[in-house]
């Protein structure tokens, strides 16, 4: 009977390691609990920290550890042509920094610390960085011709919203980026006329 239960054991010891396990679990049904219950809880700890890593990395990009404040200029309501939105980089007097994203502009000022001089993205300022964004690239797009993105994939298509409705969540709405000889969709002084009607409707009421 010992040399039976000798060879069973020197048998088992030839046995891979998986197969010992398997026997384990299959005779204690109270293992197989446990290793359920284990791989349920790494599998939810790694997709947690998964999801936080993209989060941090989203944050990161928006600069929203970074004290964002919300900026102090005036709105501005106006479409750009590209040259138009170059000059708004954040070199002027008032420091307003613009960006396009799918053929629409965004004040990006209040995030001086990531796209302005000395921040983590500066060449994106007053610049159409649709391209950019696809490409997960930091180059500056120096192309002053209007880029009408027709080239672009389906996934790519895709991906530029994304990123578009990102922004428009983050930051003010401007206008939108144009053609040299596109008519402007919205007026610059549409905003002066309006203060001027309102202006105008007080003082008859007075």
């Amino acid at each position: 009977m010992s040399e039976k239960n000798g060879q069973t054991k020197s048998l088992e010891a030839k046995l891979p390691w998986y197969y010992n396990l398997y026997n384990t679990i299959k005779d204690t049904p109270i293992n197989l609990t446990l290793l359920l219950v284990s791989a349920f809880v790494f599998y939810k700890v790694v997709n947690i920290t998964r999801q936080r890593r993209n989060l941090n990395r989203i944050r990161n990009f928006f600069g929203y550890d970074k004290g964002n404040q919300i900026s102090q200029l005036p709105p501005l309501h106006r479409d750009f042509t590209v040259k138009e939105l170059l000059e708004y980089n954040g070199t002027q007097e008032d420091g307003r920094i613009l960006v396009a994203v799918n053929f629409n502009v965004y004040d990006v000022s209040c995030a001086k610390h990531f796209y302005g001089e000395g921040g983590t993205y500066p060449q994106y300022a007053g610049c159409d960085i649709s391209r950019s964004l696809i490409n997960f690239s930091a180059e500056r797009n120096d192309c002053l011709d209007f880029d009408d993105l027709s080239d672009l994939t389906a996934k790519q298509r895709s991906t530029l919203v994304e990123w578009d409705q990102q922004y428009a969540e983050k930051y003010p709405f401007v206008g939108h980026l144009m053609r040299e000889e596109e008519p402007p969709i919205i007026d610059a002084n549409e905003e002066d006329k309006n203060a001027e009607l309102e202006k105008l409707l007080e003082e008859y009421k007075m």
